[in-house]
């Protein structure tokens, strides 16, 4: 899928692993801890969104949630 729109959506994220958050160039920034009933499974909250928030911040804000937890995920593996 070459020409998929979110083919690049990696390159708009960044991950702290020493702060746990994942930040995304529009302003949105989770955090991650370690979920309480789950050994080995984190919980995100969001943190930070941008200001104002928009219609269109709303309508693309669980593809952006799903986005932090993706990419969480790989940052935490790739330092293994």
């Amino acid at each position: 899928m070459v020409n998929h729109p979110n083919r690049g959506w990696r390159s708009r994220w960044t991950v702290d692993l020493e702060a746990a958050t994942a930040t995304h160039i529009d302003g949105w920034v989770f955090r991650f801890a370690p979920a309480a009933d789950q050994p080995g499974a984190f919980d995100g909250e969001c943190i930070t969104h941008p200001e104002p928030l928009t219609t269109l911040h709303m309508r693309k804000a669980a593809r952006v949630a799903r986005e932090a937890g993706d990419i969480w995920i790989e940052a935490r593996h790739a330092r293994h």
